[in-house]
């Protein structure tokens, strides 16, 4: 009885995931009083995703797509779950994981205001080169209406030459006093997190966020061109940006109880992604550094090549170099012809034995980089080092990390995770 159930729900999964779009398109229609706003980007969508929906939900109602769901699923369910009478905002992060489906996702949301925030080469499968992944990026601007806002990153030339569609406004965002809202004086390093002066209209308001990075600014700043559009004034706009925490594995950073600070990315491993992680770890302030690394996403160099080079970038910067993975000895031995020594460079199988080697040697002063490719077993790693955790699944392939699975048994952990992240932001 239960296979039969079970085959019955993997049957009516096509006819329901139908259902969910038509539903989505009438409310769509429906929601006449409510702006819908579309966010992408090769990196810090989510980011911005999650700090623009806190400071329109300061504002009025709003909704957003949670927990990384930057698909048609996501989209169908945050519009079905608007009130049309209420939602005055819904905020929708948008991936492009393959051909059309930013622009799938577009015809779908029909946005009145689209954010575009960067450009990188990821998804090589299907995108081949930059300009590949910027058409794809600038199919959010297909169904803007007439009375629409394209926001582009200035900063980034494939956004900042991105067609807009004759008629609709353009908000440029950047680092030059020549865009609409730029910002000046961008400033991180642990433990300073990010700060800078945002400049709209003239108006300057000092920034102060829970983001390690100045790689932040210009995420943070396309929130605060597009909430200030929106009539959030922008003194209101600076304390809910200092009030709100970064999104889990995405530069987080905890305070262990042994004193130490563990910097999590575990979340996406792409080459930007481990500039950004390296730089802002080779300025923190600290006794001792360390690296965590598991290995780099759609790298078109081998194993080999791309961990030995990793290594050697690492010994540049840390006091130890730990490689987690059946590949972790290509690491080492980067490391080691840095310069770090057998005792210093080492490589584990599993997380656990690394969590069993790191627990004990940590301590105040320290701080940690956590940098993997999506998730791998850093995460676990990383609260195994808060307490014990009870989820065996050897390696899990779940794209998220375990904060949001509904599977990972360790509630408390996660609690914990959070209380210990406001201490190390204070």
């Amino acid at each position: 009885m239960r296979r039969k159930l079970l085959n019955l729900w993997k049957a009516s999964q096509p006819f329901l995931k139908t259902l969910h779009r038509w539903v989505a398109i009438v409310l769509r229609k429906i929601l006449w009083r409510t702006t819908f706003i579309a966010i992408t980007g090769s990196n810090g969508k989510s980011t911005a995703t999650r700090y623009l929906a806190a400071i329109l939900s300061s504002h009025a109602p709003t909704r957003w797509t949670r927990l990384n769901r930057n698909f048609q699923a996501g989209f169908t369910e945050t519009i079905t779950f608007c009130v049309p009478w209420k939602t005055r905002f819904a905020v929708f992060e948008v991936g492009a994981g393959k051909p059309d489906a930013v622009k799938k996702a577009a015809r779908l949301i029909r946005p009145h205001i689209s954010i575009v925030l960067s450009v990188f080469l990821e998804h090589r499968t299907f995108f081949k080169s930059l300009e590949a992944v910027a058409r794809e990026k600038a199919n959010l601007l297909t169904y803007l209406p007439h009375n629409g806002v394209a926001v582009l990153n200035a900063d980034d030339p494939h956004v900042a030459n991105m067609p807009v569609p004759s008629g609709r406004k353009l908000i440029r965002f950047g680092a030059s006093a020549d865009c609409d809202v730029y910002y000046e004086n961008a400033t991180s390093a642990w433990p300073q997190m990010l700060r800078f002066t945002a400049v709209v209209n003239g108006q300057r308001q000092e920034i102060r966020s829970r983001l390690l990075g100045t790689h932040w600014a210009g995420s943070i700043l396309a929130c605060i061109a597009v909430a200030h559009h929106l009539g959030v004034p922008l003194d209101q706009i600076a304390r809910v940006i200092e009030a709100v925490p970064p999104y889990p594995g995405r530069m987080q950073v905890v305070r262990l109880p042994s004193g130490a600070i563990v910097i999590r990315d575990e979340f996406k491993g792409s080459q930007h992604t481990i500039t950004a992680a390296f730089e802002e770890l080779r300025k923190a302030h600290a006794k001792r550094k360390f690296l965590v690394f598991c290995d780099q996403s759609e790298s078109p160099l081998s194993p080999r090549i791309r961990l030995r080079k990793i290594g050697r970038r690492a010994a540049e910067m840390v006091d130890y170099a730990i490689f987690i993975g059946d590949k972790s000895h290509h690491g080492i031995r980067g490391a080691r012809e840095g310069g770090l020594s057998e005792e210093q460079a080492v490589a584990f199988s599993d997380y656990s034995e690394a969590a069993a080697f790191l627990k004990p040697i940590l301590g105040p002063g320290d701080v940690v980089l956590l940098k993997a490719d999506q998730n791998k077993q850093l995460t676990r790693l990383f609260f195994r080092l808060l307490g014990e955790v009870q989820c065996t699944i050897p390696l899990c392939r779940k794209p998220m990390v375990c904060d949001d699975c509904s599977e990972f048994r360790n509630l408390e952990l996660v609690q914990l995770a959070n209380e210990q992240f406001s201490v190390a932001a204070d």
